[in-house]
């Protein structure tokens, strides 16, 4: 009798994280990981009686660079000679492009198709500031380095523009490719149908944006009908969990150890928050590296950074904990989203560094600043008295502004911690001189395809290929079964009780090393 036929549904909904879903009381309980979505995937292609795989997206809140990922398995899926379609309710430019990982593309008759192509954008507080009585006092090294012009300037600087418009040409090219490849028509074309956007379910039908107009049900029978004669196969069937009995069994295989490095780098130990930017304590991170580092079966570690970086201070500590236990063991970086600034700074000491190619990367450079309350004090009625012990004990004091001696020691700090540190550091990694650095660095952003071509990234790729490559790093051979040991804070209390507010406040060190905050949608 022969074995009847399954498809797996996948539904995508919300946020799609880098770490582990930790749910708090008053934060969202239905979050999926990005590691778990590629081992579904992997696991369904794997499976003999899967055949087609439904993704379902519903609102989907994913990063470009992750995207990519989740497009590079269902390549796969496709290789092994199965069938996915996608069921898209809001269609706009990024679900859309997740969307045509699948081979086919189904909208609801209600739904739009926001194909209008890509927009960065950003908020400027000067004029606010300004009427609050609030003066910000940063200093950026670096032309490019403008982390700290939404608080200076109206509009953005010359070099941002530019180097915005450089970021936006090439991500909006890496989109049309996709488009026109799914669509089978040239790139022309493609953004003859973004300038002429957005569409509904009917006009995008008619073009061949989408393959029909079917409700998520319908979607369904062209799966379940009498042609295809398939049931669908429950994601917990699958078992890609790792439960008991699972490591147990593999308790004594090589180990790779898999860390993740998501959000706004801050020293100490921070609570384990939900919300849009997470913090990422340098102190829970230094734990895990050390713990690698001891483990006999831990053959490799893969660090996965998602982060646009933060304190300077964690930064560099983390940095000497990556490098100890590269010395050791060899630690695989993969980039998610974003890995710039601090997050790029981490990735120097590692001996490899993956990204995708809409990955934003680089942002070498330093801010440092404080903001001066002095005039929003006066306003509000507040007097502040103090004793100071040093001519400039009160430099970092939000009540008055920097003296001319103290905006220029804290310039000469940004001054030699970019030149002696992270230049040289990014040099090093990169086997390059710190002059050729320097015309990569000055605070300048590169999507993960510029990046590489300027040798600031080895290798085109995502988790899959980080694993694969940790192993070889390590010399275990490419059929050896390995297991991936997934390193996380468990969550206290503390942690669960707390507000899904979002992380990321620095400490109170003025170094920072800190990438620009635009979106691009």
């Amino acid at each position: 009798m022969a074995e009847k036929k399954r498809y797996l549904k996948i539904t995508l909904q919300g946020e799609i994280i880098e770490g582990r879903p930790h749910p708090s009381f008053f934060g969202p309980r239905d979050q999926l990981s990005l590691p778990l979505l590629l081992k579904l995937i992997e696991a369904a292609r794997r499976h003999k009686r899967v055949q087609a795989l439904m993704l379902v997206l519903k609102n989907v809140s994913v990063g470009w660079g992750e995207i990519q990922e989740i497009h590079q398995e269902l390549q796969r899926f496709h290789e092994a000679g199965k069938r996915s379609l996608a069921y898209l309710e809001m269609a706009n430019n990024k679900n859309y492009y997740l969307a045509c990982g699948a081979q086919q593309v189904y909208v609801p008759p209600s739904a739009t198709v926001d194909l209008v192509g890509l927009r960065a954008e950003m908020f400027f507080f000067k004029n606010l500031l300004e009427y609050l009585g609030v003066e910000p006092q940063l200093f950026g090294l670096g032309k490019y380095k403008s982390a700290g012009e939404i608080f200076t300037r109206e509009t953005m600087s010359e070099p941002n523009r530019s180097m915005l418009d450089s970021i936006l040409t090439d991500l909006q090219k890496q989109f049309i490719d996709k488009i026109a490849d799914r669509s089978h028509v040239t790139h022309q074309q493609v953004q003859e149908w973004i300038d002429q956007g957005p569409y509904t379910a009917r006009q995008a039908a008619e073009l061949g944006l989408i393959d029909g107009i079917r409700y998520q049900d319908e979607v369904e029978d062209l799966l379940e009908g009498p042609e295809t004669g398939m049931r669908r196969l429950s994601p917990r069937k699958l078992r890609v969990k790792e439960g008991w009995l699972k490591r147990w069994v593999t308790f004594y295989r090589p180990q790779i150890a898999y860390l993740v490095a998501e959000g706004v780098l801050t020293t100490g130990e921070s609570p384990r928050r939900g919300g849009r930017r997470p913090a990422l304590d340098s102190e829970s991170l230094t734990q895990f590296l050390r713990n690698a580092r001891k483990r006999k079966r831990v053959k490799a570690v893969v660090i996965r950074i998602n982060s646009p970086g933060g304190s300077a201070l964690a930064s560099d500590l983390l940095w000497r904990e990556i490098r100890l236990t590269d010395q050791e063991k060899p630690v695989i970086v993969s980039f998610g989203d974003v890995a710039a600034s601090g997050g790029y700074y981490l990735a120097t000491a590692a001996r490899v560094i993956l990204g995708m190619p809409a990955t934003l990367t680089g942002s070498i450079g330093v801010i440092a600043g404080k903001f001066n309350l002095a005039q929003l004090l006066t306003k509000l009625g507040i007097t502040v008295d103090a004793l100071d012990k040093g001519k400039r004990a009160g430099y970092l004091s939000p009540a008055r502004p920097f003296s001319k001696g103290e905006a220029e020691a804290i310039q000469e700090q940004m001054r030699e911690f970019y030149e002696e540190l992270f230049l040289k550091k990014v040099a090093e990694s990169r086997k390059k001189s710190p002059e050729e650095v320097r015309k990569l660095a000055e605070g300048r952003v590169w999507t993960g395809a510029q990046a590489l071509e300027n040798g600031l990234l080895d290798q085109v790729g995502g988790l899959v290929q980080a694993v694969e490559r940790a192993q070889e790093e390590a010399g275990l051979p490419k059929n050896k079964k390995v297991r991936l040991v997934h390193y996380f804070r468990r969550r206290t209390l503390r942690d669960l009780l707390s507000f899904p507010l979002p992380g990321g406040l620095l400490d109170h060190h003025v170094l920072a090393l800190m990438a620009h905050d635009f979106r691009i949608h």
